[in-house]
């Protein structure tokens, strides 16, 4: 049976765990994923145990359901295979630091020249705006600056962090939800929408 997000194609910008999950959760409830990496692809590939054709299980997991292509944004032959897909394309999901899309040529205002009912997602650490907006940061991190960590581990021992990466996890969940609340609302204007999550938040 085809799931709810069957005929809707989604170009999945993404790497490592929080984008990579979130997309995986539009491949499950039935879109079309085209996961479109850099040349040498997402450093998860290599990350063990590794399986079959050298890609670690992490890898396999946060990307079933997915088709992928190597693009290099960086080059002129890269940009003009990008923008053929967001011009077909329903979704463009990305977890660069803020301002990355913008030196590419491709921030939400030329996504939507491109593709007037383009959804495009922006998932990043600290989100689009604020003092920590272009700064990078990992799941542990995360787990720190919100306050998780201390309320994890052993009484007067000092804080760990939890055992599965609930920063990434979490937002990988609630970027998906957003995503589709923002296919659902394009669907009813006919108009772009934009999505933007933080991380921290």
């Amino acid at each position: 049976m085809a799931g709810p997000l069957a005929g809707t194609t989604v170009l999945d910008l993404t790497t490592v765990v929080m984008g990579p999950f979130a997309t995986q959760i539009l491949g499950d409830l039935g879109a079309r994923v085209i996961k479109v990496e850099a040349p040498g692809g997402d450093n998860v590939r290599h990350v063990g145990p590794m399986r079959n054709r050298g890609m670690g299980h992490m890898f396999l997991h946060l990307n079933r359901n997915k088709k992928s292509v190597v693009i290099n944004l960086k080059t002129a032959e890269g940009k003009q295979q990008i923008e053929a897909l967001i011009r077909t394309g329903d979704v463009v999901v990305e977890n660069f630091r803020p301002g990355t899309m913008k030196r590419l040529g491709l921030d939400y205002e030329r996504l939507v020249e491109l593709n007037p009912r383009i959804v495009y997602a922006a998932i990043s650490a600290f989100g689009a705006t604020g003092a920590r907006s272009n700064k990078q940061g990992l799941d542990v991190v995360l787990q720190a600056m919100s306050g998780l960590m201390s309320i994890t581990g052993e009484p007067d021992r000092d804080p760990l962090p939890a055992g599965a990466p609930v920063a990434d996890i979490l937002s990988g969940v609630v970027g998906a939800l957003g995503i589709v609340m923002a296919v659902i609302a394009r669907n009813r204007s006919g108009q772009a929408q934009k999505v933007e999550l933080g991380m921290l938040d």
